[in-house]
């Protein structure tokens, strides 16, 4: 498709997604609320319309209001988006609230390796927040009857989380403190869930037994793709944090290109298990990450095949709302493989509207050259 008339189907789809995502119950934060506020600062820069900027800067000033009264999940909150729209409308809060939300991420407890233990008490197999009307919503009931607790967690979710937000800080602020936060960051949790065969990352490590979950999560590798690359876009070049985590980006990019499948352009839920059906919201972090990565000359072009693939396949689940189909609901840890397979699925989630705008925007800056 000609360059200027796929920029015109992503202007279309855009308004629509977003849209979806200004009606989401946010819970300041939870679990991928920060690629979806992502997604909606890329929606206003797709279509020119304000409102979406516009709401992220309200809800974060909504956070700041609140910051004697920090939630449970406070560590998920979206601190890319936050210094984004601080660089967008130069509000000093804002910095001065980055700066605070850095110090208490900082003062989480680190394992042994030097990873930041964010979770201490992560429940096993819990099941989705599902609608009453969902046909999975009884089997769901009864599962959560079932739910034990596996201790403390480094999750692969806080590689998006945490390095970049950091290294976006360093580079407003030129503070090294916070390049070193990010470093830190970064590779103490591709220490911990990195697997140096598959070439691709676990769910989680659980410092109970001291070691990774087995199960190779598909928007799990997502969030550590996207972690890996907007940390290291705002590391100085002779860092040699950049080139360890871009050696480690490299070798997973390559063992995806080797699973995506050959008739649709997916990728399994469980990247290593064709039994485990086929998620869209994987497609999108692949585009996001892929294109960013070859603009900025971290992939060779011989990968956009693959990319075009995955934006083929993306593009193939949105409905005509916006709605990126086929996501798979919250997915809570396991050991298991079959809890993966059995998840949920047709989620309107930040997880998945928010990689679907950007991944259009990721894919507009790389054919806009």
């Amino acid at each position: 498709m000609p360059s200027e008339e796929l920029t015109q189907r992503f202007i279309r789809i855009a308004p629509g997604a977003a849209d979806l995502l200004l009606r989401h119950p946010w819970k300041l934060w939870f679990w991928a609320d920060s690629i979806g506020l992502e997604g909606l600062l890329d929606a206003t820069e797709l279509t020119g319309d304000g409102r979406y900027a516009g709401y992220v800067y309200g809800l974060l000033k909504a956070w700041q209001a609140r910051r004697e009264y920090r939630s449970k999940f406070d560590y998920t909150a979206p601190g890319v988006a936050l210094v984004r729209v601080y660089e967008q409308t130069g509000d000093p809060a804002l910095l001065a609230f980055a700066r605070a939300h850095a110090d208490y991420l900082a003062g989480f407890r680190r394992t042994q390796g030097g990873a930041y233990m964010r979770y201490e008490n992560a429940a096993i197999e819990l099941p989705p927040e599902l609608p009453e009307d969902h046909p999975d919503f009884a089997r769901t009931a009864e599962q959560a009857r079932h739910v034990t607790n596996g201790g403390p967690c480094v999750f692969v979710d806080n590689m998006h989380f945490d390095g970049p937000f950091y290294a976006r800080l360093y580079a407003v602020t030129g503070e090294d403190r916070y390049r070193q936060l990010a470093v830190e960051n970064l590779l103490g949790s591709i220490e911990l869930l990195f697997d140096e065969n598959a070439n691709l990352f676990y769910h989680f490590w659980q410092e109970r037994v001291r070691r990774p979950n087995g199960v190779l999560w598909g928007r799990g590798n997502g969030w550590a793709m996207l972690g890996i690359l907007h940390t290291v876009a705002f590391l100085p070049e002779s860092d040699t944090a950049r080139t360890t985590a871009l050696n480690v980006f490299r070798r997973q990019a390559d063992a995806l290109v080797k699973l995506q499948d050959a008739a649709t352009g997916d990728w399994h839920t469980v990247l290593d298990d064709p039994d485990s059906y086929l998620e869209t919201s994987i497609a999108a972090f692949v585009v996001d990450g892929f294109s960013m990565a070859i603009r900025h000359g971290w992939l060779s072009r011989d990968y956009l095949p693959t990319v075009e693939r995955a934006l083929a396949a993306m593009l193939t689940h949105v409905e005509p709302n916006g709605k990126l189909a086929g996501v798979s609901y919250e997915t809570f840890p396991s050991t298991r493989r079959e809890h993966y397979r059995q998840m949920p699925r047709d989620a309107v989630v930040p997880w998945g509207q928010g990689p679907l705008l950007t991944a259009m925007r990721s894919y507009q800056k790389l054919i806009d050259g």
